[in-house]
């Protein structure tokens, strides 16, 4: 089981068509709704993924698919789409451009395609395992940091470290340079193209980090959970990447 052309090439047929749909929605439609584990959820986020749901079960009918909005589809398929229509919904109800659709394609268990498509602005990250990462066609590469004190860092929101996880979090913070909030899957797309260093975050489901694997190992960045293994779908959501092996090693001993 191998990727293929096609696969990639669909992948960016699923970015464009979600992405008509939330350029269409952004900031003239402020409705929210609620979502029983109070995260919200905007008709934008519901009629992305399912456009992207529909266009699977046509072209591809033995795939698995794994969203965030709808039920699961044939989840135990070799090939698995991992689909999160928009990561950043507060962002995005609220007219900021800290969010993008993240699309993933898991062959066997790895992930072998990923793409964060932010479509208001016409970005759009494509990481495939092997091959390296792709911003609106040119190669990325993250930055030379091999010390954490240098090392500029994001994560979605200092809500998301709790418990123990706060404690780890802040021990990683005080030992970088800045501390950036706020970013979304953004932030793995800026690690991605080198502008920042670190991206630490807890309590992800895999439609959060499926696709930010292949972009960031493509880009030479390292992304594992807190304590240094291998993300797979059943990861308990502590997401650690950076630009460098040297400088997760050093994040990894921090947090510990």
């Amino acid at each position: 089981m191998e990727l293929e052309e096609d696969h990639v090439i669909f992948g960016e047929r699923l970015a464009e068509a979600s992405g008509k749909i939330i350029r269409e929605r952004f900031n003239k439609n402020r409705l929210v709704q609620y979502k029983d584990d109070g995260s919200p959820v905007t008709s934008a986020d519901k009629d992305a993924e399912t456009v992207m749901r529909d266009m699977i079960m046509v072209e591809y009918p033995n795939h698995g698919i794994l969203g965030e909005e709808n039920k699961s589809w044939q989840i135990g398929s070799e090939y698995l789409w991992v689909l999160d229509p928009i990561d950043g919904t507060k962002n995005f109800a609220s007219g900021f451009y800290n969010f993008g659709t993240l699309i993933a394609l898991v062959i066997g268990g790895r992930f072998a395609l990923g793409i964060i498509n932010q479509p208001v602005l016409n970005q759009c990250w494509i990481g495939v395992a092997g091959r390296g990462t792709l911003f609106n066609g040119d190669l990325t590469e993250t930055r030379e940091c091999s010390e954490l004190g240098e090392a500029w860092m994001c994560s979605t929101t200092p809500n998301m470290f709790r418990g123990s996880k706060e404690n780890g979090y802040k021990k990683l913070s005080s030992n970088v340079k800045h501390s950036i909030f706020g970013s979304d899957c953004i932030g793995y797309a800026m690690l991605s193209c080198g502008q920042i260093d670190i991206v630490c975050e807890a309590q992800l489901k895999p439609w959060d980090f499926a696709a930010h694997i292949p972009i960031i190992e493509g880009s030479g960045g390292m992304i594992t959970d807190w304590s240094g293994k291998k993300l797979t779908l059943e990861s308990s959501g502590e997401v650690l990447a950076a630009g460098s092996e040297e400088l997760h090693k050093q994040a990894v001993l921090a947090l510990a």
